[in-house]
């Protein structure tokens, strides 16, 4: 009787542990997409804002701050229950809706609002990245433009093949 009942603790703390790691992993995973989809939005780019003239900016900005903003509420579908990063997934969603209400009422102060909400960006892609779970620091907005110096790919493409 005692050797069953411990054979079925054991059995099942392996099976909690080893569903613990497929959800870490599946944290890891959803956090590290999420930081590189940042990583790659143009608008998250560092400028110096300026008032603008003209609402193709604006209206870009907010495309992207509202695909950034679903992706965010996407990523929180993939976190644990008692997850930390809850809450900081919910303030980073938080600031694209109210950069989308600032760019809405004054569009021509757009870049202004972008600003704020790439420091809560910044702010929240640290605090979710950490090296002991394997998520990457990627700075939002950082991969908008070739770096200096460097070459696009010579490599041919396979259209050219077909």
């Amino acid at each position: 009787m005692i050797p069953s009942t411990v054979a079925l603790v054991l059995g099942a703390s392996a099976g909690w542990s080893v569903r613990a790691g497929i959800d870490r992993r599946d944290e890891t995973a959803a956090l590290n997409a999420l930081i590189t989809d940042l990583h790659l939005k143009r608008p998250l780019a560092a400028i110096e804002p300026r008032v603008v003239d003209g609402a193709d900016d604006a209206q870009r900005c907010r495309a992207t701050v509202l695909d950034a903003r679903d992706r965010i509420i996407e990523t929180l579908a993939h976190l644990r229950s008692n997850s930390a990063n809850t809450d900081v997934l919910m303030r980073m969603a938080s600031a694209c809706t109210r950069y989308l209400r600032e760019s809405a009422r004054a569009p021509e102060r757009h870049q202004f609002a972008l600003m704020d909400l790439r420091e809560t960006m910044v702010d929240g892609v640290k605090l979710l990245s950490d090296a002991r779970r394997r998520v990457r620091y990627r700075n939002p907005g950082e991969r908008s433009t070739p770096k200096p110096g460097r070459t696009p790919s010579r490599r041919p493409s396979i259209g050219r093949y077909l």
